[in-house]
């Protein structure tokens, strides 16, 4: 799906994805191709306690928590530098 659809799928809505075509341009914004909603939600720490749980059993998969509000998904990529724990 394209965000568009599921803005209109789920208005107002916070909204758990899944990337499954992404790709990251020259300024650093994560263009998503193509999305598949996983769940809905009314607040987002209820959306963020699903997305942590999914993100643990399934670390390489790239999952979103966003609001349908959002025209586009505006994600921008940071690059880490240094040592994790």
């Amino acid at each position: 799906m394209k965000w568009e659809d599921i803005c209109q799928a789920f208005p107002n809505k916070w909204v758990l994805i899944e990337a499954v075509q992404a790709f990251t341009n020259e300024e650093s914004e994560r263009i998503l191709e193509d999305v598949v909603p996983l769940k809905k939600f009314s607040n987002s720490p209820e959306a963020m306690r699903a997305y942590q749980e999914l993100h643990r059993e399934n670390p390489t998969r790239e999952f979103y928590v966003l609001h349908t509000s959002r025209n586009k998904p505006n994600i921008i990529e940071k690059k880490w530098v240094g040592v994790r724990r």
